[in-house]
């Protein structure tokens, strides 16, 4: 242990007489006055130009609001430079004042583009004196990496950081590796308040999300054919690699208001996810797969299913809807890799959803445990395995509408599928659906077009309708009263068939 105790020394000396020995350029001795009024860009270029010339170093910006009038690519731009800290004092402000004469943005705050290593932003507050017009040019944060070894930009830290009223995103991430965001708050930006594409080993530990435009926070790579994108664009890939935004992990992050979803997973693989808090937006988590088609340019991008994704103790409340997980445009023979996801999400509060708190549509392998919800839960088309272990419902009613098989009835106008239409239980493909440990207050259960359903434990007060069903199982039950049944065979209630 003496030989490891020595090592751990030897590097921490080595770190430190680094960081004594950095470079510090303070932007003020190159002429930027943060006053608030005076362009301060030029002087900015000309500090970074330094900090290049140093090969490193810290970039220091003492008190004030260092205005950018100047149009552009971005106000403070990092080309292929590695060992850099951008560390803003306490109060200092990125003030943007450069949006187009149409009142579109007209450019980025920061941006950091590709190949390098070592990217530390500390403090630093990006701020847009008006909010544009409409969603347009214009990230508080931008990193613009590329998804290969020698190409991208790694060992990034970002801590305590803000970006406000963004024309797009508050921060993106593309084609990054190693990357740490702490305490990151994108506030009443037009876009995502946090995106990440085409990345690797992402660690986020917290993010408090105010009006954000799109998703609060997005996990999102998305599919072609053939490897696709350059540096400064999105990234696509013909299936699931280490490239997916994989191996990383989110915690402690708080949406509220604004528009899309507090958090959405498309394309993704080896993702952790815990404490999520999501209200106001129209939806709290969203997974989904699709297949690109411009037919009424309904689905614009494609993912495929995501897999080994683990959510853990989220709250969603005042949304129009809960947990979505669905496929969009994708045919019953399309590929697996479309819609059989592996998701498992554990210990979710849903409360006051305007339409329905949990909606699966159309996929298979999802595994969700320990709901307490008073909100309409749906299960439409279902592809594959599906497993619900402990659901303390209140009001709403929970549905189970449809196992997808080969005969298929076309998508509604947004590319859902539509409900399998069958003209008896016979047609209806079967399905692997278990229920365990449910508990219905003033909530109706209601089967439709569904074989292959097993519920163990299910408590109920409530009604309980069967239509177009067969291969149903009611175990361990206790209901106010027996099964309403319309059309349907080989149903078993408690062991004994009606």
């Amino acid at each position: 242990m003496k030989f490891y105790d020595n090592l751990l020394w030897i590097l921490l000396m080595f770190s430190n007489s680094i960081l004594l020995h950095a470079s510090v350029i303070d932007v003020t001795g190159f002429g930027a006055r943060g006053d608030g009024v005076t362009d301060d860009h030029a002087a900015i270029q000309n500090a970074v130009a330094e900090l290049k010339k140093h090969n490193g170093g810290i970039l220091y910006f003492p008190v004030g609001q260092y205005r950018i009038a100047t149009s552009g690519h971005g106000a403070l731009f990092l080309d292929g430079i590695s060992n850099a800290t951008i560390r803003f004092e306490p109060g200092a402000v990125l003030l943007m004042d450069n949006l187009l004469p149409d009142g579109s943005g007209g450019g980025h705050g920061i941006v950091v583009r590709g190949p390098g290593s070592g990217i530390t932003l500390e403090n630093i507050h990006v701020r847009w004196v008006k909010k544009a017009i409409g969603r347009s040019h214009g990230d508080a944060f931008r990193f613009e990496g590329y998804p290969s070894d020698g190409k991208t930009i790694a060992r990034i830290i970002m801590n305590n950081c803000i970006g406000e009223r963004s024309p797009q995103t508050g921060a993106v991430f593309m084609g990054c590796s190693d990357v740490s965001v702490n305490n990151f708050s994108p506030v009443d930006t037009w876009a995502d308040g946090l995106h990440f594409n085409a990345c690797r080993r992402v660690n986020v530990n917290g993010v408090l999300g105010l009006n954000n435009g799109d998703d609060t926070l997005a996990f999102v790579t998305y599919f072609d054919e053939k490897f696709s994108g350059q540096t400064g664009g999105v990234f696509s890939f013909p299936d699931l690699n280490e490239w997916c935004n994989s191996d990383s992990n989110a915690t402690n992050i708080t949406a509220i208001g604004g528009h899309a979803d507090g958090m959405r997973i498309s394309g993704a693989r080896n993702i952790n996810v815990s404490n999520l808090n999501v209200s106001g937006k129209w939806a709290g988590v969203q997974l989904d797969s699709a297949i690109k088609t411009t037919e009424n340019e309904a689905v614009g991008w494609g993912y495929p299913a995501s897999r080994n994704i683990n959510i853990s103790n989220v709250s969603i409340s005042d949304c129009d809807l809960g947990l979505i997980v669905r496929s969009l445009n994708v045919l019953p023979d399309a590929s697996e890799s479309f819609w059989s996801f592996k998701v498992n999400i554990s210990n979710l509060t849903l409360s006051g959803i305007h339409s329905h708190g949990i909606d699966i549509q159309s996929v298979g392998g999802i595994q969700i445990s320990n709901i307490r919800s008073d909100s309409r839960i749906r299960f439409l088309n279902l592809r594959g395995p599906v497993s619900l272990n402990g659901l303390d419902q209140t009001g709403g009613s929970v549905e189970f509408t449809g196992i997808q098989g080969k005969r298929f009835f076309g998508f509604r106008p947004n590319m859902e599928p539509k409900p399998i239409e069958v003209s008896g239980p016979e047609e209806v493909a079967t399905g692997s659906v278990l229920l365990s440990r449910v508990n219905l207050t003033g909530a109706p259960l209601r089967l439709d077009r569904l074989a292959g359903l097993c519920i163990s434990g299910l408590r109920s007060d409530s009604a309980i309708e069967l239509k177009n069903c067969r291969d149903i199982y009611l175990n361990e039950t206790v209901a106010a009263d027996k099964p309403s049944i319309g059309n349907c065979r080989k149903i078993f209630f408690n062991g004994s068939e009606l």
